[in-house]
């Protein structure tokens, strides 16, 4: 679709590849960066069924050396048996060239705490920060 907007150029479209109640992801193609927001409770798999297939999405758009900024303030603690989920998650981003990771931990300390732990558990490296406004400065950086 042609882009009206003179003060816009193409490279600097969004594109959102899924937007749902439990979660987001979008491309930001002028940043080479992927965000995913992570929102409130997960009970199970089936309550985010696309989850691993919309990241994949999105990982096929990004060029090597991408970053990713995971927004999880509004993320509640997750049952232990989604772990595994979002350790394979951090697997995929790693494999598909990922530079930078900055993860903007949940708001509830419970669930920050889930993070640290599937973060442990992950060859993913990140680093940790209390806004989105810090994690993209670092990010940038």
């Amino acid at each position: 679709m042609y882009n009206t907007d003179p003060h816009t150029a193409p490279e600097e479209s969004k594109i959102v590849v899924a937007h749902n109640p439990c979660y987001e992801l979008i491309y930001d193609n002028s940043k080479n960066r992927i965000y995913l927001t992570v929102k409130g409770f997960w009970k199970n798999r089936e309550a985010v069924p696309h989850f691993l297939d919309d990241l994949q999405k999105a990982l096929r758009l990004v060029k090597p050396d991408f970053s990713l900024l995971s927004d999880l303030r509004t993320m509640l603690t997750h049952p232990q048996r989604l772990s595994s989920l979002h350790i394979e998650a951090h697997n995929l981003i790693k494999l598909a060239g990922l530079s930078k990771a900055a993860i903007v931990v949940p708001i509830d300390r419970i669930a920050t705490l889930q993070v640290e732990e599937i973060n442990s558990k992950s060859t993913m490296s990140s680093e940790n920060f209390s806004s989105v406004v810090e994690a993209e400065i670092w990010l940038t950086a």
